[in-house]
């Protein structure tokens, strides 16, 4: 699997933790990760963005919310399965400095959230925004490359070095609890404040000795602290911090004090692993008992550590990303979220829209849904009631009391079956001006059972099928982006955004039909006008279109259609009319496969009635 990861110019922390820190385990687990930078103003590097997009299997965006709608809607046509990152809260990027909220950049996160599949959110109160803006969102924190962070051999230092790790727009932070900073230094001769930033700190009051961060020295900074901080100020900005500064010390054992916002007290059990503080004077006194207390500092860097081991190794982070990427990339050209949820372009500039034009009642279903039988008891009804001899093709009897009955597979031929060319000139799909005419009738199968007769049929039944493709094995086209079932279930869930909506449609399922026949034919016919069908013409259509009978007729070749005339009598799995049986791919798909089936048909629009 190839994974395109667009991130922000820069060595951001963040981008270097949930990203590059992450690719040897993803190559590990068969993921080949392209990392793209994009800057706002580059427009060659924008559309190199574009280019790749359609060569990957999934494209994640990394807290980049800078494409604008236009952007954003050609990356979602180039590749569809664009999963969104984020480890901060850049909807309230205002808050960070305590200025006045816009509404700005809240705007251009939910424009890119829209856009995307799914979204990966460093906490809870993150995944909150990305679900109420209606997408699937898993929370994956920042985590811990336990190769990199070793636990530290010394605790029985003096419990005077208090030490904070980040950047220098963190540093206000550290002036917010100067207060009690300063008592502290009053409290205890000899206590500094050690800062490993990439700018210098100074606190009037306070020992503070600055180091510069550099990678190769993180590990012996973190183990040189007695006891490691992480303070904050309340705000919406605060509460999306992911708390990694308590996570990079507990990996070597540091104890620790923070803030009680957001995250920080789902990681800290207060008096337990660390402590939480709300005021200065809870600074005062968490700090004062772990600096008198080397076994409670002790306590507290074991059991963090274990909590690291436990739960935020950046090996499981790794593990749930992919599995999250898999399941993204199973969705041929859609989100699991959108997959088909929308209407697609339909034109015909073919000589076969003609065919397709001029009916009274429009048939559309995927291949080995149960439409040659629908349509064999239809033409049996109104042949018999008229007069005249069957044919499929009813209306070249030119009958005022014959409905004109148009059969397609429509988007699904033209997925399945279109060249370059028929898909160019729309040759298979139905006028858009003749489904807003005329009655649309929407017949369906569970895709697992509409699957299984479809291989039959390609493997055993069509010429023209490729011998690569017959060569495959069920399993193996289940998955096939083109034939399989997930490209079944985004043809269905077109069909139903298109038109399902309408006055004019009928949903008509198999099953249904399968369960009670006369019921649901008589219910079909009444859609056609037939509200009181001919008894005898009724009784007759219903015992010619019998699947035994039909099975009889196709081997007699008594259908005026060479498509419903029977490849090999010898062999049952190639006829035209098969078994018709409910749930009859149990028979032929392993546990695996049927495991796979289930999980696709999740992405099934809910209205069909299928589950898994």
């Amino acid at each position: 699997m190839k994974i395109l990861c667009v991130v922000e110019h820069g060595n951001a922390p963040s981008t270097r933790l949930r990203l590059r820190d992450c690719l040897d385990y993803y190559s590990a687990l068969g993921v080949e990760a392209t990392v793209v930078p994009t800057r706002r103003s580059s427009v060659s590097e924008r559309l190199r963005v574009l280019k790749e997009a359609r060569r990957h299997d999934v494209v994640v965006l990394f807290k980049t919310i800078g494409f604008n709608e236009f952007e954003l809607g050609l990356l979602q046509r180039a590749n569809r399965r664009i999963v969104f990152d984020f480890d901060d809260a850049v909807m309230f990027r205002d808050q960070k400095h305590r200025r006045p909220l816009r509404g700005k950049d809240f705007k251009k996160f939910l424009r890119t959230v829209r856009h995307c599949a799914a979204v990966v959110a460093g906490n809870d109160f993150l995944a909150c925004f990305a679900e109420a803006s209606g997408r699937r969102a898993i929370i994956l924190p920042t985590s811990i490359d336990l190769r990199r962070y070793h636990l530290k051999q010394n605790f029985d230092g003096p419990g005077l070095t208090i030490g904070w790790v980040g950047l220098s727009d963190g540093l206000p932070y550290l002036r917010y609890i100067q207060p009690a900073l300063q008592r502290l230094s009053e409290m205890f001769p000899g206590l500094k404040l050690k800062v490993v930033s990439d700018k210098p700190l100074q606190l009037d009051g306070v020992h503070v000795e600055n180091d510069p961060w550099r990678l190769e020295t993180e590990q012996t900074n973190l183990a040189s602290f007695d006891i490691g901080i992480m303070p904050l100020w309340d705000s919406v900005w605060t509460r999306g911090k992911c708390g990694y500064k308590i996570l990079q010390y507990m990996g070597v054992g540091t104890a620790v004090v923070a803030s009680d916002v957001g995250v920080n007290n789902e990681i800290i059990s207060h008096g337990e692993n660390g402590f939480l503080a709300r005021t200065q004077d809870d600074w005062v006194e968490a700090l004062s008992s772990l600096i008198r207390n080397a076994e409670q500092r002790r306590t507290f860097g074991l059991r963090g550590r274990e909590l690291i081991e436990k739960g935020y190794s950046l090996e499981s982070f790794a593990q749930g990303y992919v599995k999250l990427l898999r399941e993204v990339a199973r969705i041929p050209g859609e989100s699991p979220d959108s997959i088909g949820r929308r209407s697609f372009g339909r034109w015909n500039l073919s000589s076969r829209a003609r065919e397709l034009s001029g009916g009274d009642v429009i048939v559309i279903s995927v291949p080995k849904s149960g439409r040659t039988w629908v349509r064999t008891f239809l033409c049996a009804y109104f042949c018999k009631r008229t007069g005249k001899p069957f044919t499929l093709r009813p209306d070249r009897y030119h009958e005022p009391d014959i409905p004109r009955m148009i059969f397609s597979h429509d988007f699904a031929e033209q997925r399945m079956k279109a060249t370059l060319w028929e898909r160019v000139r729309g040759k298979y799909l139905v006028p858009a001006r003749e489904l807003a005419r005329a009655h649309v009738i929407l017949l369906v199968r569970d895709p697992r059972d509409a699957f299984v007769s479809l291989y039959m049929q390609l493997v055993h039944r069509t010429r023209e099928t490729p011998q690569e493709l017959k060569q495959k094995s069920i399993g193996d086209l289940l998955r096939d982006r083109r034939y399989g079932i997930l490209s079944i279930i985004k043809t269905m869930n077109n069909w139903f955004a298109e038109f399902g909506h309408r006055q004019n449609f009928t949903l008509l399922h198999y099953e249904s039909l399968r369960a009670a026949p006369e019921q649901n034919f008589r219910t079909l016919l009444s859609t056609l006008g037939e509200t009181s069908p001919d008894p005898e013409s009724f009784k007759h259509a219903l015992e010619f279109s019998d699947f035994a009978n039909m099975q009889r007729l196709e081997v007699a070749g008594v259908f005026d259609s060479k498509i419903l005339r029977s490849r090999d009598v010898r062999n049952p799995e190639s006829f035209k009319v098969r078994r018709g049986k409910v749930g009859g791919y149990r028979e032929y798909l392993s546990p695996e496969d049927q495991a796979f089936a289930a999980d696709a048909l999740k992405h099934l629009d809910a209205r069909f009635g299928y589950t898994a």
